[in-house]
């Protein structure tokens, strides 16, 4: 076939391979059923799988659901959708969540909490006091034009958003006059594997009757990050600084057994260790409810606790003010641990964690001065949260450029035995890539010191000086960022130095890429950060803004309780495989992503230099994409050595 046969392809060719990744989605989509695609960076798959679904969805009166994870891929989508409507009409949108959406100034200042925005929104607009929402409600013509001509073309979420606050109209209602209507819609994916976003946005889909999943395409970009995403949807936390604030809000209420519920509660959160341990949180509520003296069913007691919270929240509200309720929230956490404390898909874990807001004040939440006690209900198996999905929708492509292993993919996340499974080459000749893997070095914790970080830090340099224009550094943490940069990264490297940083805002983030970005026309920077971060997953660095990759360390977990229940639940229902499933190829896939961030146009040329010895054993070098395993060259040990092999590629 040509590019004039497939109707909804935008462009005058084809990439390599790209074509067999359109026939692929027509053909699962055409049989109602499901697609796992490994693609190597480069391939155009945005635009191949809008392509082949659309295909074969126009005709069966079929929609697509695009889901990604960050609002940058989901413009992406817009984008490509823009250009297929230059040929054949789509009509499309990048949909986010109210507290984006929101435009009213009296909400947005008492918070920005999505929940809480909700809340605050809904009282509003019940009250009739939304200025936006009311212009909506008389559908006048200003509203109806806005309406036919974000469905005339494909429209990002932003652009929709700035439009309607100019015009004094509420995007998040034009959202929703849209959605019945849209041939695909882009959005996270909470509003497909978070339930309770999930069952409220089904409703919205249709103007009659309710819709189901099975009217849909569910097409799931950068698939590998599922599993854990998942599992983070169906899982929960609750500090013992919460429960102390709930015990206080009780007894400013009067409710005297919900306040001894409460104190019981976090006497024994602060009171089990500094350490870690997996604890059950059935036991928990039962030994609380005693001491509190307490005759009721536990579950019976607990919905009374959460039904006062309703309360609490709801008379707040008439008040306008912020609708928290400590109370609230206690019952609606230990709800769930009492429903999940007999599911071996579930463990309930008790750590220490540094203790980051004022809430409550230093010290109160227990474990010493400065930390505070958190309980956590963790989710192990992300079939929980995907299989609900899976099963309802009328197909599904899973892609990701880091799927290499598509077998342990559909099982952890439970696709039917019969799901297509394709891996595509990548599009990038021998003479554009170069893969090199320096012996000596390693993140290994016994071996991380001064030394090991400087040893580090000198090859960094040598890449560095050695690339035309940027080059970017990932490592396995921010312990071992942070051991670079005091090793002297920034001097060494001789360019200017970007560094992702914990806990910034979005738009401190965006700022910096931005201006990272802009040296590539300027001689080059180095940009560090973390596999698995924002920075190396889902943002694209084509041309000279970054031509070489440094990957620093195997992105493993930290031991933890967590991490050893995901591995020997995996073992349980995958004999031989819990430490692969749970440990190995989650952080392979972050190394691999990050190894593919050089690589988008076909003109690209780039070099990946993995710094750590493990990844060119046989172990784990198997658990690289081919083209990453197949074109890996080791790098002796030596002052200059990486300097020469990347001064002869790049000349």
């Amino acid at each position: 076939m040509t590019t004039s046969d497939w109707k909804y392809f935008p462009y005058s060719s084809f990439k390599p391979n790209q074509e067999a990744l359109l026939s692929a989605i027509s053909d699962a989509v055409s049989r109602n059923s499901h697609a796992i695609i490994d693609g190597a960076s480069g391939l155009g798959k945005t635009v191949g799988s809008l392509a082949g679904a659309i295909q074969a969805c126009k005709p069966r009166g079929l929609r697509i659901l695009y889901a990604a994870r960050t609002y940058k891929e989901l413009d992406r989508v817009i984008e490509e959708l823009t250009e297929i409507n230059k040929r054949e009409n789509v009509s499309g949108i990048s949909i986010r969540g109210r507290s984006e959406t929101c435009v009213n100034d009296a909400v947005l200042r008492l918070s920005r909490d999505p929940k809480t925005v909700s809340e605050l929104c809904a009282d509003l607009t019940k009250s009739h006091r939304c200025p936006y929402f009311e212009n909506m409600e008389d559908m006048d013509r200003t509203v109806r034009s806005f309406r036919d001509e974000f469905l005339d073309e494909p429209t990002s979420a932003y652009r929709l958003i700035c439009t309607l606050k100019e015009n004094d109209l509420c995007p998040y209602e034009m959202i929703k006059l849209l959605l019945p209507h849209l041939d695909v819609i882009a959005l996270s994916y909470a509003y497909l594997f978070d339930r309770t976003i999930r069952e409220p946005f089904m409703k919205k889909l249709s103007s009659g009757e309710p819709r189901s999943l099975s009217q849909y395409v569910v097409i799931l970009d950068e698939a590998h990050n599922l599993p854990e995403i998942a599992n983070d949807y169906e899982s929960d936390s609750i500090t013992s600084i919460s429960v102390s604030m709930a015990a206080q809000e009780a007894s400013h209420y009067g409710k005297a057994d919900v306040e001894r519920f409460a104190e019981s509660l976090a006497g024994t959160m602060k009171g089990m260790g500094s350490g870690e341990s997996l604890v059950n949180i059935g036991t928990m509520i039962e030994g609380a409810m005693k001491e509190a003296r307490i005759n009721e069913r536990p579950a019976i007691f607990l919905e009374e606790v959460h039904a006062f919270g309703e309360k609490i929240k709801f008379d707040l509200l008439a008040k306008e003010k912020i609708p928290r309720s400590y109370i609230h929230r206690l019952g609606e956490f230990f709800l769930k641990g009492q429903e999940t404390a007999s599911k071996r898909e579930y463990a309930h874990i008790l750590h220490a964690e540094e203790q980051k807001g004022a809430e409550g004040g230093r010290g109160r939440g227990g474990f010493g001065e400065g930390h505070v006690a958190v309980l956590e209900i963790v989710s192990l198996d992300p079939r929980s949260a995907s299989q609900e999905v899976i099963n309802n929708a009328a197909s599904s492509v899973s892609m990701s450029g880091t799927l290499e292993d598509t077998e342990a993919y559909r099982k952890v996340m439970g696709l039917p035995e019969d799901s297509l499974k394709i891996s595509l080459p990548s599009p990038f000749g021998e003479h554009q890539t170069l893969v090199l893997a320096c012996k000596g070095v390693s993140t290994l914790y016994e071996r991380r010191g001064e030394e090991s970080y400087s040893r580090m830090v000198s090859k960094i340099a040598e890449a560095a000086t050695s690339t035309p224009a940027s080059t970017g550094v990932f490592c396995s943490s921010y312990g071992v960022l942070e051991g670079l940069i005091a090793a002297g990264l920034e001097r060494a490297v001789g360019k200017p130095l970007y560094v992702e940083r914990q806990r910034t805002k979005s738009t401190e983030q965006d700022r910096l890429l931005e201006e990272f970005k802009s040296m590539s026309k300027k001689g080059g920077a180095v940009l560090a950060g973390v596999m698995g971060g924002r920075f190396s997953e889902g943002e694209d660095y084509p041309g000279d803004e970054m031509n070489t990759v440094v990957i620093v360390g195997v992105p493993y977990p930290k031991p933890s309780a967590k991490v050893n229940a995901q591995i020997e639940y995996y073992e349980s229902i995958f004999p031989g495989k819990g430490r692969e499933y749970g440990y190995v190829l989650p952080a392979m896939r972050k190394a691999a992503q990050a190894a593919g961030r050089p690589f988008r146009n076909l003109d690209d040329r780039g070099a990946v230099v993995f710094l750590d010895y493990r990844f060119c054993t046989s172990y784990l070098s198997r658990f690289l994409p081919v083209w990453l395993r197949e074109r890996m060259r080791q790098v002796e040990d030596a002052p200059g050595a990486l300097r020469r092999v990347l001064g002869d590629f790049y000349s």
